[in-house]
């Protein structure tokens, strides 16, 4: 199987410090790539601000070790990426105007889902995976954040859209940790509950969209 990561994943490993077990997954999984974007937003750019650059050298080493294969750019991928931004983000219009939801990182993550042949997207960020998997259930979530019951949901740009992306999976962190731990893959002082309850909660902490009863749903789904 191959992956394709959106910068959160990584960034949400690097701050619990659980990038060691990418490794690990990597050999059972198959292929993990990121785009240059990706590279770019959780590495190049913030490497110089010393909050972030503990993190970019904790990716990077992932990188330097060949965890994870970044990908390189294109025409073909460029060209993708922008009609990817200019669907995602006119798929929903408030007031006839569009809505802007998705950012450039996750639209190369998504146009290169078809370019490498990979079908799973790992990735953070909620509104892009609702887009993915359900924008009916999105459109009531912006109706409700905006205040607002004149927000649309163009069917037919959604259709080009997955037209561009074909049949995608989303995974999160803790779905990734969810494996790791039903399959043993994780270090033998990690299998314990109250261990695995601390790494689901703490990557929610930094940056993944999962509820508490999701986490609850985990929990107890491995009793």
């Amino acid at each position: 199987m191959k992956i394709v990561f959106d910068a959160g994943v990584l960034i949400g490993f690097s701050e619990t410090c659980l990038l060691s077990l990418f490794k690990t997954l990597k050999e059972n999984i198959g292929e993990f790539i990121v785009t240059k974007g990706v590279k770019a937003e959780c590495i190049d750019r913030v490497k110089n601000n010393m909050r972030f650059k503990l993190s970019a050298f904790r990716i990077q080493d992932q990188l330097d070790n060949f965890v994870f294969k970044v990908q390189d750019g294109s025409e073909e991928l460029d060209i993708k990426t922008k009609r990817i931004l200019q669907l995602t983000n006119s798929l929903f219009t408030i007031n006839n105007r569009p809505l802007k939801l998705v950012d450039f990182g996750e639209a190369e993550s998504l146009a290169m889902l078809g370019l490498c042949k990979a079908s799973c997207l790992a990735i953070e960020e909620r509104t892009t995976r609702m887009i993915v998997e359900n924008p009916h259930a999105l459109l009531k979530i912006l109706k409700k954040k905006h205040h607002n019951k004149n927000i649309l949901f163009l069917e037919n740009k959604y259709l080009k859209f997955l037209e561009e992306i074909g049949t995608v999976k989303c995974i999160r962190s803790v779905d990734l940790i969810a494996y790791a731990y039903e399959n043993r893959l994780l270090p033998s002082f990690m299998l314990e509950k109250q261990y695995l309850k601390s790494m689901l909660y703490s990557l929610k902490f930094n940056g993944c969209s999962v509820s508490f009863n999701e986490i609850e749903d985990y929990l107890s789904s491995f009793e």
